[in-house]
Parts: structure tokens; C-alpha cells; sequence
């Protein structure tokens, strides 16, 4: 048993590989690399060792902790999106909003609110 294929699906795959050719992103990132070359590698490199250390942080706590391997990816997941808002929110009004939620979400996931309590120390610098 097949389904029917919707009426718009075929435009939209088309219009996908147009915006997502790679000869055509290729193009406009060397035009964007010729304008800045060092600041576009420098906020890469930055963004990366920012990344990595969190990460590195985080995997420290939760294997001090002793959280099992599996859970590790969830784990890391809550602390990138935490990160991500601490950055990116200038309001501590939605700081503690964003924070509310995200705790929300990865507690109903089944994760341990007192390992999640020991993530927010660490990552939650503003407040």
C-alpha cells in the first residue's frame, strides 16, 4: 500500500536543490572568505575550543557523577542548549523562562533533576 504523493513535493524538492547546490554554496562561501578570511576562521576556531571545552566540562561532572554512557548524549544536549540561551538572551527575565523550559523538556526525558542541578552550576554564568 502506497501512499498518494502530495501535490507540492515535487517544486519543493526542486526548490531545495536549488538553494542546497553545492557548487552554488561553494561559490558564495569563497566570496564570503575573500571579504574576511581571518574572521571567518578565527570565529570557527573560537566557537570550536568554546565547544569542546564545554564539552570536556561537562563529561568531567557527569563521569564524576557516574552517569551511565548512554545517557551521556542527553546530558551534553541540555547543556549545549543551556549554554546556547545563556549566550544568545540578554534579559534575565527570559533567561529564567528559557531555563524553566529547558528544564521542563529534559526532566519529562528522564533525566535526574540533581544531575541537571549540578550542569546549571556550572554552565549558568549569568544571574
Amino acid at each position: 500500500m502506497s501512499f498518494p504523493t502530495p501535490a507540492w513535493l515535487e517544486e519543493a524538492m526542486k526548490k531545495y536543490d536549488r538553494k542546497l547546490n553545492h557548487v552554488k554554496l561553494t561559490k558564495q562561501i569563497r566570496q564570503l572568505m575573500e571579504r574576511s578570511p581571518f574572521t571567518i576562521s578565527q570565529t570557527a576556531a573560537h566557537e570550536q575550543a568554546r565547544l569542546d571545552y564545554l564539552t570536556k566540562k561537562v563529561k568531567h561532572l557527569i563521569d564524576r557523577i557516574g552517569v551511565y554512557a548512554d545517557l551521556h548524549p542527553s546530558y551534553l544536549a541540555y547543556a549545549f542548549a543551556l549554554d546556547k540561551s545563556q549566550r544568545e538572551m540578554t534579559w534575565m527575565v527570559d533567561l529564567i523562562r528559557e531555563h524553566q523550559i529547558l528544564r521542563q523538556r529534559w526532566e519529562g526525558r528522564g533525566l535526574d533533576s540533581a544531575i541537571l542541578d549540578e550542569l546549571d552550576k556550572i554552565i549558568i554564568y549569568k544571574g
